[in-house]
């Protein structure tokens, strides 16, 4: 974590790093474009009503990644941001000097905070022209002067659609958006509201080809990665050992990590998210990782089980082949018109058969995308991209199983997007016999 704000450097160059901010990053047409075209859809499906979405409120230094419904429909990672979306038959946006369909409120910093803090983004005509968004205005400073600018923004009986953002992660959020509702409840009892979740988990549930092709990225960087950290995994080695040669195979490829890895051995390996990777490896334990590096913020999510001594005991073969033909039973039920549970019901059968169902402690599969758990219905169509990721956890045996892969739903099936990096138990043996 940085210390108190530096003191100011030379007038040139700080002159130039304003420069730099204030001009924001660059962003390829095709992407603004894709945006563009989802807050068209959103518009479309709005009809007379009107969309409010919050991006993740400034809480400290150390920022939380971007909520990721604003992130899908503007691009922007800054803090303290927000679209208010109009439906296409309803009344324009008046702001003072425009009127508009959709406007994104930016912070309005000093230039004092955005070197400090790295802003991106600012109000005005550039941010307007690179983002592809209609009208940027100023962000109101806290809830209670967004309710406020809402009020005078939106007509009278006006219907406002916006996520609950429930769940922990969205604290932040939904403290802020709970704030400004009761601000603008008080000044506007004709406007009602509407959950917009539903609607935009289906729409970021179907990927579109930009999406897909980034999540290949980062597949293909996580595959290597993994390959890379192999030759950690062995007696006498360290969960963070390994755990940190994953982080450098993501860093030095341009990606990030998605989440905080798992790299569980021995007893950890029952744990299903062990993040603590702070055990030894010893000879005769299983070595659990679960690793997604994050490339243009979509995220991927694989998991492979090793033997730390490089040969899987009998017991632990056992296990584990048991565990990768769930997988598999999984991946061949993942089809359009399949649903989750459907899917979790394949891989559940063959633990069961083989008398470990009992030890299957957590779901089969899960979305992933922008987030590594990605908001979706259990119904799958073409296009969806999720997990499938049966688990074994017998902490009596310190031995725990999990194999993990992306798979991408097609029209006449699924496709393994993480299919390159082996799981057979023999190959994986031969992958630390190297």
């Amino acid at each position: 974590m940085a210390p108190d704000a530096p003191s100011l450097r030379p007038p040139l160059a700080f002159l130039l790093l304003v420069a730099a901010v204030v001009a924001g990053p660059s962003v390829p047409e095709s992407v603004a474009a894709a945006r563009a075209a989802r807050r068209a859809r959103l518009s479309e499906r709005l009809g007379t009503d009107y969309a409010l979405v919050l991006g993740q409120p400034l809480t400290d230094v150390l920022q939380p990644p971007q909520e990721g419904h604003f992130l899908y429909l503007t691009g922007v990672d800054d803090p303290d941001a927000a679209l208010l979306l109009a439906g296409v038959k309803a009344e324009k946006l008046a702001f003072p000097g425009q009127r508009a369909s959709e406007a994104i409120f930016l912070l309005e910093a000093g230039d004092g905070f955005a070197r400090f803090y790295g802003q991106r983004w600012r109000p005005g005509a550039e941010a307007e022209r690179v983002l592809g968004v209609e009208a940027t205005r100023p962000m109101p400073r806290g809830g209670e002067a967004l309710g406020k600018e809402l009020a005078g923004l939106l007509p009278e009986g006006a219907r406002l659609h916006l996520p609950a953002y429930a769940g922990r992660d969205s604290a932040a959020i939904r403290e802020w958006k709970d704030t400004a509702l009761a601000t603008l409840r008080a000044a506007r009892p004709d406007v009602t509201f509407e959950d917009l979740h539903p609607a935009l988990m289906l729409m970021r549930a179907t990927k579109e080809p930009i999406e897909i092709e980034a999540m290949r990225r980062a597949v293909g960087v996580t595959l290597d990665a993994l390959h890379e950290a192999l030759p950690e995994i062995r007696p006498g080695s360290t969960e963070a050992a390994v755990d940190g040669a994953l982080l450098r195979g993501v860093r030095r490829r341009g990606a990030v990590p998605g989440y905080v890895f798992v790299v569980a051995s021995g007893a950890n390996s029952t744990i299903p998210h062990h993040f603590r990777n702070d055990g030894p490896l010893a000879d005769g334990d299983v070595l659990v990782i679960d690793a997604g590096g994050s490339v243009d913020r979509y995220a991927t999510d694989i998991t492979r089980t090793f033997p730390v001594n490089g040969r899987f005991a009998p017991r632990q073969r056992e296990v584990y082949e048991a565990v990768l033909r769930a997988q598999l039973a999984g991946i061949r039920a993942v089809k359009p018109r399949a649903t989750l549970q459907q899917v979790d019901a394949a891989a559940r059968a063959v633990l069961k058969e083989a008398g470990l169902d009992a030890y299957f402690i957590h779901a089969t599969c899960h979305h992933v995308g922008l987030d590594v758990h990605d908001p979706g219905p259990p119904l799958l169509a073409a296009g969806m991209t999720i997990t499938v990721e049966p688990g074994v956890y017998i902490p009596a045996e310190r031995l725990g199983v999990r194999i993990e892969d992306v798979v991408l739903v097609t029209a006449d099936g699924a496709e393994v997007l993480s299919e390159a990096f082996p799981k057979d138990a023999d190959e994986i043996e031969r992958l630390l016999a190297r």
